[in-house]
């Protein structure tokens, strides 16, 4: 069927009018992207059966490109549609006269607008805690410029190169307005073509990434900036954080970069978190903050800067309650996003947290999943989610975390889990690094 699905020679092309009429179809250039296509495949004598063909039954009756993608579609048939099938987004020749086949062959190919989710189209609103967000579109205000960050949002860790786009795809299209990448990551690229088909509004999306550890200090962090925003197609950051507070080796990039070798805290406190002020100042990001830092780092931190953090992305999660650490950045204004909320892949400890009692008994009463259950847990303490997943089920079950609340006496119950088990960075401490 690849073979049929080629691209017909400019003789079948000028063919494809004269067996239409042969079958009844109108002989004119078509007015309508149906007519289009039934000339294009009687062209082709495709036939029913055929992959192509059938794709083709379901979504030829569409409207719009949305419908057509939503029926069945490949973005990959639009081009060639509308070079070869839809004759009228061409326009008639300057001359007069319908399209001849060489310009058929040679026309430009209109630019497909993607199909926004529903809701795509509402900007993000402003609640006073997590546990008061009645939907993904909801979140709590960073920084004294009053930046809006929602208080679920899609994770990326983990997820390959050449391998991201369609997750972030399929959670954008889910209602995710929130999407969490970072330098070492190397998905950048993947994340930022998803955000251009999903057609959902720049401006109501939060696109949250990370410098590393080997772009410490003034001059490297600028750089790493300017090559994330090249990398995910954008001209600002909404949330740009620093990815670790100290400078241990290994996780090396490409090309064997690991850390600078002038490395200091100093470099961190003061080149580092240097740039992220300006970059704030100059409005390229609208939040700066840290993640995995200790109430020790922030406090160090806060001593140097003129801007302090507006946000801690921290593993979090039942085994790991950083109550101290929450009740710290609350009273800082320091918003706090939790990881790791559902188990890390690091140390294979999802499925216990499934499994653990309390979770599951919260589960079986309100009717939801244990991985809601554990979101909506957080968000009862107060802290964000960014949860991850490559399964189209899960990514949006893991958004449906609104529509139910736990009891104190539930959350107290998984409060009790906690053990300061760390699952991430192969259980180090961040508070054991400078």
């Amino acid at each position: 069927d690849r073979a049929a699905m080629k691209r017909p020679s400019a003789a079948a092309a000028g063919d494809a009018a004269a067996t239409a009429g042969a079958t009844g179809a109108a002989t004119q250039p078509p007015e309508k992207w149906e007519d289009g296509l039934r000339i294009r495949y009687a062209a082709e004598g495709k036939k029913p059966g055929t992959l192509s063909f059938d794709r083709y039954e379901k979504y030829r009756h569409a409207k719009t490109v949305g419908e057509a993608l939503d029926l069945g579609a490949k973005r990959s048939d639009f081009k060639w549609d509308f070079e070869r099938g839809f004759l009228e987004v061409l326009g008639a020749p300057a001359g007069g006269g319908t399209p001849s086949a060489k310009r058929l062959k040679t026309g430009p190919a209109p630019e497909v607008t993607p199909k926004a989710p529903a809701g795509a189209e509402k900007a993000l609103a402003a609640v006073k805690a997590p546990a008061a967000a009645k939907s993904l579109r909801d979140g709590v205000r960073v920084g004294s410029a009053g930046a809006v960050l929602p208080v679920a949002g899609f994770g990326t860790y983990k997820l390959k190169k050449g391998e991201a786009k369609e997750p972030v795809l399929q959670a954008l299209r889910n209602g995710y307005q929130l999407i969490d990448t970072a330098q070492v990551y190397e998905n950048e690229a993947d994340v930022g073509a998803a955000i251009r088909e999903s057609g959902v509004p720049r401006g109501n999306l939060c696109i949250e990434t990370k410098v590393w550890r080997s772009s410490h200090g003034y001059d490297r962090t600028m750089k790493a900036f300017n090559q994330s925003l090249k990398r995910l197609g954008v001209d600002y950051i909404d949330v740009y954080l620093i990815h670790w507070p100290g400078a241990k080796t290994g996780w090396p990039l490409p090309r064997g970069a690991v850390c600078p070798p002038d490395w200091t805290p100093a470099l961190r406190d003061t080149g580092t978190w240097r740039a992220m002020e300006d970059l704030y100042d100059a409005g390229k990001v609208k939040a700066i903050g840290v993640a995995n830092y200790s109430e020790r780092h922030l406090k160090q931190l806060m001593k140097t800067c003129r801007i302090k953090p507006m946000v801690n992305q921290v593993e979090f999660h039942p085994l790991l309650v950083q109550q101290g650490l929450l009740d710290f950045c609350k009273k800082h204004g320091i918003a706090v996003q939790a990881y790791a909320s559902l188990g890390s892949s690091d140390a294979g400890q999802a499925q216990n947290f499934f499994a653990l009692p309390p979770v599951r008994a919260a589960a079986e009463k309100h009717g939801a999943t244990p991985a809601q259950v554990l979101l909506r847990w957080a968000l009862h303490k107060g802290a964000l989610v960014v949860p991850k997943s490559c399964n189209p089920k899960r990514i949006a079950e893991n958004s449906e975390i609104f529509a139910f609340s736990l009891t104190a006496a539930e959350v107290s119950a998984i409060d009790k889990l906690h053990t300061g088990t760390r699952l991430a960075w192969k259980g180090l401490d961040p508070d054991s690094v400078d």
